[in-house]
C-alpha cells in the first residue's frame, strides 16, 4: 500500500513523523535539561564548600562565601524540614552541606547539630535560549519541506501532461521543468527527445504505408480496367473478382494504419444487423443470394456501431470461421444484447488472447495455417468501439461474443432490407 501511495503524501508523512519526534524530543530536552544543569551548577558550589571545609573553614566562613556568589538565605518549608530530616545528623561541633530539589528549585541546605539555613541562587534559568533553539529547529524543519515539495513540484505538472495526453491520444513535448538542470529536467528533456523520434517514426511509417497502398491501388486499377475487356464472362467475374478483393484488402490495410495510429474517429450509428452482413459478405466475394456457408439466424437485429469497423470485423470472423469450420459454415445468431458468431470445429488449444496477436501461429503445430490479421483486426476494431468480446466453446461450437451490441431484437424491417 505504502508503495502506491503518491510521493508527496509520503514526503509529508515522513515530514509530519520528523517535526513530531523533533518537538516531542525538544519538549523533553527544554523540561529535563535545565534541572541537570542546575544540579551541575549547584554540585560545583558544594564542591568548592567541600574543599573549604579540607582548609577547615567556619560556617561563616562558607555563609559569606555562599553571599559573595550571590545567594541568599531563604525561609525553610515544611518540605525542606522533612528533606534535612532524613539525612543523617552532623557530629556535634561540625556541620554538613546538602543539594535539596523542590520542584524546579534547588537550594543549598547548612546543616548544624542544632539548626539549618538555605540558601538559594537568586538567577532565574534562562528558557529563551531553549525555546529560541526549538523555534529554529522547527522553522528549518518547515523550510526544508517547503523546498523539496518546490522542487518535486514538477512531477505533478508531469503526471498531469501526461494524462491528459492519454485521454486526448496524443503524444506531445512536456514542458514543465525541462528548463531545470536537476535528474527531473533530465527526465523530461528525454522524455521530449523519445517524443520526437515517435513522431519522426511515426510519419515516416505513415508515408511509408501510405505510398505502398497508393502504388497497389494503380496496378489494381489498371487489371480491373483490363479484366472489364475479358470476353468470356466466366473469365471476367473472377478477375473482376480477384481485383474487388485486392482492392478491398488495401482499403482494409488502410483502416487498419489509421487505427494504428490513433487518427481513426468513431461514429456509432443505430443500423440493421443485417446490413453489416451483407457488406461483410460482399467483402468476402460471398453472393448473399446464392450462399451455403453462412448461417443467418436473426435478420431484425438492430446495432449501434461504427458502420465500417464493425463490417471489417465480422468479415474477419466470418472469414476464419469458415476457413477454420470443419463443415466450412459459420452461424450468425443473437442472445439478448450480444451477438454470437460460432463455427463447428476443435476448441482453440492456447488462450484466446495468443490468438489477438498479429500473424499469430501455433507454435506446437508448425504445420498449421495461421491466423494472420485477421484476429488482431477484429479485436483491434472491437477495441476501438468499446466492445468486448468473449471466447467459448459449447456442444462442439466455437463461439465468438461480441458483447452488448445489439441495442433491440426483432425490430421490423422492410421488405427491401430482407431481400
Amino acid at each position: 500500500m505504502w508503495r502506491s501511495t503518491s510521493i508527496f503524501i509520503q514526503i509529508s508523512i515522513l515530514f509530519a513523523i520528523a517535526f513530531a519526534s523533533f518537538l516531542a524530543v525538544s519538549l523533553f530536552y527544554v523540561k529535563v535539561q535545565p534541572g541537570i544543569e542546575s544540579i551541575k551548577q549547584y554540585n560545583i558550589i558544594v564542591a568548592a564548600i567541600g574543599k573549604m571545609r579540607q582548609y577547615n573553614a567556619s560556617m561563616e566562613g562558607i555563609k559569606s562565601f555562599l553571599e559573595e556568589e550571590n545567594f541568599y538565605e531563604v525561609p525553610i518549608t515544611e518540605y525542606m524540614q522533612e528533606r534535612i530530616a532524613q539525612e543523617p545528623a552532623p557530629h556535634p561541633g561540625s556541620f554538613s552541606v546538602s543539594v535539596i530539589q523542590d520542584g524546579n528549585d534547588i537550594f543549598i541546605a547548612l546543616r548544624t547539630m542544632d539548626n539549618f539555613v538555605v540558601y538559594q541562587d537568586p538567577i532565574a534559568f534562562n528558557w529563551s535560549k531553549y525555546h529560541m533553539l526549538t523555534f529554529m529547529g522547527a522553522l528549518i524543519l518547515v523550510i526544508i519541506y517547503i523546498t523539496l515539495m518546490k522542487r518535486l513540484m514538477p512531477l505533478s505538472h508531469i503526471k498531469n501532461e501526461i494524462a491528459i495526453m492519454a485521454n486526448e491520444n496524443e503524444i506531445r513535448p512536456i514542458v514543465w521543468g525541462s528548463k531545470n538542470q536537476d535528474e527531473i529536467g533530465e527526465l523530461v528533456r528525454e522524455f521530449n527527445h523519445s517524443v520526437e523520434k515517435l513522431k519522426a517514426v511515426g510519419e515516416a511509417r505513415t508515408l511509408f504505408l501510405r505510398s505502398i497502398m497508393h502504388e497497389l491501388k494503380t496496378p489494381i486499377t489498371k487489371g480491373r480496367i483490363v479484366a472489364e475487356m475479358v470476353m468470356d464472362s466466366k473469365q471476367k467475374q473472377r478477375l473482376c473478382g480477384v481485383f474487388e478483393r485486392l482492392n478491398s484488402l488495401i482499403d482494409e490495410f488502410a483502416k487498419i494504419e489509421q487505427l494504428a495510429s490513433k487518427n481513426y474517429m468513431t461514429k456509432k450509428i443505430e443500423i440493421p444487423l443485417q446490413e453489416i452482413v451483407k457488406e461483410a459478405m460482399q467483402m468476402l466475394l460471398i453472393d448473399s443470394n446464392n450462399n451455403d456457408n453462412i448461417v443467418f439466424l436473426h435478420h431484425d437485429d438492430l446495432v449501434k456501431v461504427d458502420f465500417h469497423l464493425f463490417t471489417l470485423c465480422i468479415k474477419n470472423l466470418l472469414d476464419n470461421g469458415i476457413k477454420y469450420s470443419i463443415d466450412s459454415k459459420v452461424i450468425i445468431e443473437s442472445r439478448a444484447k450480444d451477438l454470437v458468431i460460432k463455427n463447428k470445429g476443435e476448441k482453440l488449444k492456447l488462450d484466446v488472447n495468443e490468438y489477438f496477436k498479429p500473424y499469430f501461429k501455433d507454435i506446437k503445430n508448425p504445420l498449421s495455417q495461421g491466423f494472420g490479421l485477421g484476429m488482431y483486426i477484429v479485436k483491434t476494431t472491437l477495441d476501438t468501439q468499446n466492445f468486448e468480446l468473449e471466447y467459448l466453446y459449447e456442444d462442439g461450437y466455437n463461439m465468438f461474443i461480441i458483447k452488448d451490441c445489439i441495442v433491440e431484437n426483432f425490430c421490423r424491417l422492410d421488405n427491401a432490407l430482407r431481400d
